[in-house]
């Protein structure tokens, strides 16, 4: 029933009452006319009497004569020999709603519709504050499922109130175990992160030790990953993650290693630790080798072709592996020697799995150390240049100097470049260091440079590291304008593995520096396997002859006839070809029959300080400067036989 219906039935009934009281009221003043002294009676002959046309009035008064006589309407007493006994209906209603009853019925009838109407704007505001309710629970639900649209079923507001709270307690149920396993789970691979991984290992190591039981844990790391994330973009690195999850749950059903956790139905025993990280927990363990076969099988899962559209692409791995308890007795020390295991696994070819040994723990601990102190070390500049000179083979004119980074450590003194050289790149602290390096060495060869060497050139190592995350050029335009020097007496050396990787963008920065005048040298030439083709499309003016042909060429015809081939190849190209690591005159002489024209090494000499390369050639060869712009640096031995004679 709408309020409309309602409204107007209270109207009616509220009427029907009133009515009812008035004529009750009404009747007890007829009763007592004679006590009303007040209220006149009249009689009047009764052919002037008839039936009253106010409906309304005969309506009002249902159970009394109504009748009219001289236009006025009264309540008809009695009849009696053509008289009729008659009361105004004015002074009846009138004595009969001003009495006391009416007053107390009508304030009871007025306090009766106004407590009705009271409570129905209570209804309405309480109905009201139910529909707001209604419609929070409906977006409530709505935002708990995106899929849900609220309840729509027949009923009051307050059964679909009650329908809607039901609705959303069961998606609020199933949300938070939605959330639960998410809480718990890589969104990729949707094995369990490294957290819920390592809180499960430490419940098992727990079980392990009660039973004295073995335990294993395999830390794999994906081998060329990278490489295909930079060659075929993030959505093909991401294929291939959830590829290799699958696959290592297939390697987790085939050895029964299965431990599904019951509310949220996640592998417990396989985890995605971030990035190209997966470990493999093993229970009960009952021979360390099984280790070793978990290890191979995935070794051979992950080096099957992976499919990625239409393109085939192949990865490898390397493993660690850790034994519980003789690697470590706690979960994250576990996992962390499986790391070391791993590391080891990578520096020993890749592509293999390793055992955790004590020894490559003091190697972690070495390579830990020496990152702290490296890092302090670069705060602190605690680094020096020493500079190699490369030297003409027919007058020991000097080409350029190469300057080397030297790091002198106030309690273990010299740590060796290549110590502290990798650590600096795999943790970027290269790029700090390299900017230090970069203006160092320029600064120092601007002095030489006024002091007369117009000719020499300095030559400094540039990293891959440094090439992707430097605009090279910038960088190189930048530091040459700040310390002055002239862009033709500045040689970046580059390693062949990295050259042939380069990206285009790399390349064309390169082509750059040459073109505003900086030589550029590949840096151990012959070690990279860079095809002819690859080598005519770098932006390259200098070849240095890797260490290990100069040596392998003093007995091995075959090297030698790579080096002659080196030498032809460099004529053609118009290259000028350098040999490293020159250590005797028989090498000397050898790379100087083959045509090769510049030669660096310890027959030269070792890397010199800043003063011991004023005091021989800026002070004892000023005139063969002055003419030339160049010095001159003659071995050691040679030097000795001239001093002799």
């Amino acid at each position: 029933m709408n309020n409309t219906l309602k409204k107007l039935c209270l109207c009616i009934l509220s009427l029907l009452v009133l009515g009812y009281v008035t004529n009750l009221l009404c009747i007890k003043v007829l009763h007592n006319l004679h006590h009303q002294t007040d209220v006149k009676l009249e009689t009047i002959e009764s052919k002037f009497i008839h039936p009253s046309e106010n409906w309304g009035l005969r309506v009002f008064l249902f159970n009394l004569p109504i009748v009219s006589a001289n236009d006025k309407d009264y309540v008809e007493i009695s009849r009696s020999e053509g008289l009729t006994s008659l009361v105004e209906t004015r002074s009846v209603m009138f004595h009969a709603l001003t009495s006391t009853e009416a007053v107390g019925a009508f304030a009871i009838l007025i306090l009766a519709i106004a407590l009705y109407f009271h409570r129905r704007r209570k209804s309405s505001q309480h109905d009201k504050d139910l529909g707001v309710i209604e419609q929070q629970v409906i977006n409530l639900i709505n935002n708990i499922s995106s899929s849900s649209k609220g309840n729509t079923s027949a009923g009051d507001t307050q059964n679909r109130i009650a329908t809607l709270l039901e609705h959303a307690k069961e998606l609020l149920a199933d949300s938070q175990q939605k959330h639960a396993s998410l809480a718990f789970q890589d969104k990729l691979t949707l094995l369990i992160d490294r957290h819920a991984y390592l809180q499960h290992i430490e419940k098992r190591l727990k079980a392990a030790a009660e039973n004295n039981e073995r335990c294993g844990l395999l830390f794999i790391d994906l081998d060329g990953f990278k490489q295909v994330n930079d060659a075929f973009g993030h959505s093909f690195g991401d294929d291939i993650l959830i590829q290799v999850a699958h696959r290592l749950k297939g390697i987790v059903k085939q050895y029964q290693l299965e431990d599904i956790e019951p509310t949220l139905a996640l592998e417990r025993n396989l985890s995605r630790l971030g990035g190209d990280e997966f470990s493999m927990f093993i229970p009960h363990l009952k021979h360390p080798s099984v280790c070793n076969d978990i290890a191979q099988a995935v070794l051979n899962e992950i080096e099957r072709d992976f499919h990625l559209g239409n393109k085939l692409i192949k990865i490898g791995a390397s493993i660690g592996i850790a034994i519980y308890p003789e690697s470590a007795a706690r979960p994250h020390a576990l996992l962390q020697m499986a790391d070391v295991a791993m590391y080891r696994a990578k520096s020993d070819g890749r592509g293999i799995f390793r055992v955790y040994s004590p020894e490559m723990g003091n190697k972690m601990r070495r390579y830990h150390y020496l990152l702290e102190e490296l890092r302090t070390a670069i705060c602190e500049n605690n680094f020096h240049l020493s500079f190699q000179p490369i030297v003409h083979v027919e007058d020991c004119a000097i080409d350029y100097f190469e300057a080397l980074v030297r790091w002198h450590h106030p309690v273990e003194g010299m740590i060796a470049p290549d110590e502290f050289i990798p650590i600096a790149e795999e943790t970027n602290l290269i790029l700090e260091l390299g900017d230090w390096i970069l203006t160092t060495a320029c600064n120092q060869m601007y002095s030489w440079h006024k002091a007369g060497m117009k000719q020499v050139r300095i030559s400094v190592n540039v990293s891959g590291v440094q090439l992707k995350h430097r605009d090279v050029y910038e960088w190189v335009k930048t530091t040459l304008h700040t310390t002055h020097l002239p862009a033709h007496a500045l040689m970046l050396e580059i390693t062949e593995s990295t050259l042939i990787t380069a990206s285009q963008k790399i390349i064309n920065q390169l082509e750059a520096c040459r073109e505003m005048g900086v030589t550029i040298a590949i840096d151990d030439f012959g070690t990279g396997f860079s095809s002819l083709s690859t080598l005519a499309d770098l932006p390259i003016d200098v070849l240095k002859v890797d260490k290990h042909f100069i040596n392998q060429a003093k007995s091995n015809e075959k090297y030698q006839q790579i080096l002659l081939s080196i030498s032809e190849l460099g004529n053609q190209l118009s290259l000028r070809v350098i040999a490293e690591g020159v250590e005797d005159l028989e090498q000397f002489e050898l790379v100087k029959s083959m045509g090769i024209r510049c030669v660096q090494g310890y027959l030269v000499s070792k890397p010199q300080s800043s003063q011991s390369v004023c005091n021989k050639v800026l002070r004892s060869g000023m005139n063969q400067m002055a003419a030339t712009g160049t010095g001159v640096w003659l071995p050691d031995d040679t030097e000795q036989n001239q001093s002799k004679h």
